[in-house]
């Protein structure tokens, strides 16, 4: 006997990485999950796959709105989208520095805006945030990324005054570092042993937990490291 389909989970960033990791994870529970990403390769018919650049922040908006109108019973919303640059602050151009913060910041902000009221309307649901462990720390040529990581997790702790008061849920994932091609494009990565990082399974287990767990409770920052931290520099 097949299983009933449980809630509408909408994720961002769903071509790789813990995004993708996530995407399989809820699937394999019977979630209908809507992906939003540049590329898909996940191939399941509960997979609604819409094609978007995020950093495209007027086409980004627009197509939410079209989610709005043809999906009305979205549960969750899992803000995942994102990447790295990591270089000293002067070697940026403007143009990098600004399409670099409407991906990694903007988007999470336009996402929340868009979205926020359908589940007020509905007194249920949660947004979980993918942030990082760099949202606490500085580091030598993370002037981008850490501000940005920075500022999400400001974003995060007063929207999630705003959401809960109407009984929506709001969470913050800050993860260490996580063993994707993420790295791919960086002079550095974590080491090679099991317990040097942790794996997108992991953030994906996470994310199934709380989409599952009580309605009455909010888990606000939750900080996700590996046993044994080590960076190798390529």
């Amino acid at each position: 006997m097949k299983s009933k389909l449980k809630k509408n989970i909408l994720i961002t960033g769903t071509s790789s990485g813990i995004g993708k990791s996530i995407a399989l994870k809820l699937l394999k529970q019977d979630y209908s999950v809507i992906g939003i990403s540049r590329k898909h390769t996940i191939r399941d018919n509960k997979y609604i796959a819409y094609t978007q650049d995020i950093s495209d922040l007027k086409g980004f908006s627009k197509l939410l709105d079209e989610i709005r109108k043809k999906h009305k019973n979205i549960y969750g919303i899992i803000s995942n989208a994102g990447e790295g640059s990591f270089n000293k602050l002067e070697n940026f151009s403007e143009s990098e520095i600004l399409n670099f913060f409407n991906l990694n910041l903007i988007s999470h902000i336009i996402l929340s805006k868009k979205m926020i009221s359908a589940l007020k309307k509905n007194k249920k649901g949660i947004f979980i945030f993918i942030g990082s462990e760099a949202s606490k720390i500085g580091g030598v040529q993370g002037t981008l990324y850490s501000s940005a990581k920075h500022a999400l997790y400001g974003f995060v702790k007063s929207f999630r005054k705003e959401a809960n008061k109407a009984a929506v849920r709001a969470t913050i994932i800050n993860p260490g570092m996580v063993r994707t091609n993420f790295f791919n494009s960086l002079n550095f990565q974590p080491g090679k042993s099991k317990e040097n990082a942790l794996e997108a399974s992991d953030i994906a287990e996470l994310v199934y937990f709380l989409c599952q767990s009580s309605k009455y409770i909010n888990f606000t920052d939750i900080n996700v490291d590996p046993i044994k931290k080590v960076i190798l520099r390529k």
